[in-house]
């Protein structure tokens, strides 16, 4: 009797039925339900400024440029780090070798916190916010974005900047 008590009911076996995906209306009542704030998977297209047209052009050109240089200064520091390595000389030839690195690797940082900015304004293009001061809010003249396409401060916020 001791051994009856201890074994479990055996349920009977459940049909497994196959599942249907989850309509939209109802992945928003779930979400709804757990607070969930959906992240939109494909940014909203926003209107460029017909003004911006031309600046937003540039950009992008420059920021292929940039792409290509940093693409090329890579290869470069690769091959003279090679040539470094293998080739025998005096310390002379090894101290200009390691010039040249030094001299490439400034090169794509200093590329690389210009498509930073580059980045940035495009952005700012496409979100709305592009020749507006962040600062004071006022607009920035277009001879200084025209100028300067990736400037975030109109001038007097610029050199205030600066001085401090």
């Amino acid at each position: 009797m001791a051994g009856s008590k201890n074994k479990k009911k055996s349920s009977p076996a459940k049909k497994t039925a196959a599942k249907k995906p989850l309509k939209t209306n109802a992945i928003k009542k779930i979400a709804q339900k757990l607070k969930i704030v959906p992240v939109r998977a494909v940014p909203k297209k926003v209107r460029v400024n017909p003004v911006f047209q031309p600046l937003l052009a540039q950009l992008r050109k420059r920021r292929h440029e940039i792409t290509g240089q940093v693409s090329h200064l890579e290869a470069d520091l690769r091959d003279d780090m090679i040539d470094n390595q293998n080739t025998p000389g005096d310390s002379a030839d090894h101290g200009s070798g390691e010039l040249n690195q030094h001299l490439s690797v400034t090169l794509m940082e200093n590329d690389r916190i210009e498509l930073e900015r580059i980045e940035r304004a495009i952005s700012r293009i496409e979100t709305g916010t592009y020749g507006q001061c962040e600062t004071c809010e006022k607009n920035i003249p277009m001879p200084r974005l025209k100028a300067i396409p990736w400037a975030t401060r109109c001038i007097s916020c610029q050199s205030r900047a600066e001085g401090a």
